[in-house]
C-alpha cells in the first residue's frame, strides 16, 4: 500500500454527482431501505471516465494489495467508506471516496467493513508511510508506532493473506540474490535504477522502493 496523488474528478462526477446522490436519497426514503433500493440508482459511478482516471492515478495498481489489476483479476471501484453504511450513503459518488482496487481485495476482504474508531488508511490522504511498513524478511506489512490505524487497514484488506506474503517473499528472495550478483562485478547501482525504471509495471512497486532503499543503506 502507497500513497498517491488525487487527480482532478472525471466530469461525469463533476457534472452530475449531486444529481445522483439525491436521487439515491429520495430513493432510500421512498423505499424505506438502501437494500431496497434498485442497483440502477446505486451505480451511476460506474463511468468510464472515472475508471480510466482511478486506473491512471493509481497506474493501474490495487489501492490495497499494490498488484496489476487487469493481469490476474478484474478492476473494481473501491468505495473506502462503504456506500452501504448508512452513514455514508452520500458518499456513493464522491469523488474523494472513489479508489481503484483489485477483485479480490475488494470482494473478498474490503467488502463493507469499516472501523469509526480506527478508520481505514486512505491512499490519496494519509502518509502510509507513518503507519505501515514492509518487513523485508517476512514480506508482511506490519504497523509502525503501534498504529491502530495500520492494524485495521491490515485486517481489513488483506494485505498480509498468505498468497501475498509467498508472492512478495519471492521477490525479495529473487531481488537480493540478483542484487548481490551484480554488486560483485559492480553494476548494483545500474541493477537498481533500472528496477526504479520498471517497478511501475510490476505487482508490488512500494515493495521495491523498500528493497531499493534497504540496500543503498546497506541492510540488504
Amino acid at each position: 500500500m502507497r500513497k498517491v496523488n488525487r487527480l482532478p474528478q472525471p466530469e461525469s462526477l463533476k457534472n452530475y454527482s449531486g444529481q445522483w446522490t439525491k436521487e439515491l436519497m429520495d430513493e432510500i426514503k421512498k423505499q424505506g431501505s438502501y437494500a431496497k433500493v434498485d442497483e440502477s440508482f446505486k451505480n451511476k459511478y460506474r463511468q468510464q471516465d472515472v475508471k480510466e482516471t482511478l486506473e491512471k492515478m493509481y497506474r493501474r495498481h490495487c489501492c490495497y494489495c499494490e498488484a496489476v489489476v487487469g493481469t490476474s483479476s478484474y478492476g473494481r471501484i473501491e468505495h473506502l467508506k462503504p456506500k452501504s453504511l448508512p452513514p455514508f450513503y452520500q458518499f456513493a459518488f464522491e469523488w474523494d471516496n472513489l479508489h481503484w482496487c483489485c477483485e479480490i481485495c475488494n470482494t473478498s476482504y474490503k467488502k463493507a467493513n469499516w472501523d469509526f474508531q480506527y478508520p481505514i488508511l486512505d491512499p490519496s490522504q494519509d502518509d502510509i508511510p507513518k503507519h505501515l511498513s514492509l518487513n523485508l524478511a517476512t514480506g508482511e506489512y506490519e504497523p509502525r508506532n503501534n498504529s491502530k490505524r495500520a492494524q485495521t487497514t491490515i485486517k481489513h484488506t488483506g494485505i498480509n493473506r498468505e498468497t501475498l506474503v509467498k508472492a512478495r517473499r519471492k521477490i525479495i528472495i529473487r531481488f537480493l540474490k540478483d542484487y548481490k550478483a551484480h554488486q560483485k562485478c559492480g553494476g548494483e547501482t545500474t541493477f537498481c535504477n533500472e528496477w526504479m525504471l520498471l517497478k511501475e509495471d510490476m505487482d508490488y512497486p512500494s515493495l521495491y522502493d523498500a528493497l531499493i532503499h534497504a540496500v543503498n543503506l546497506g541492510t540488504g
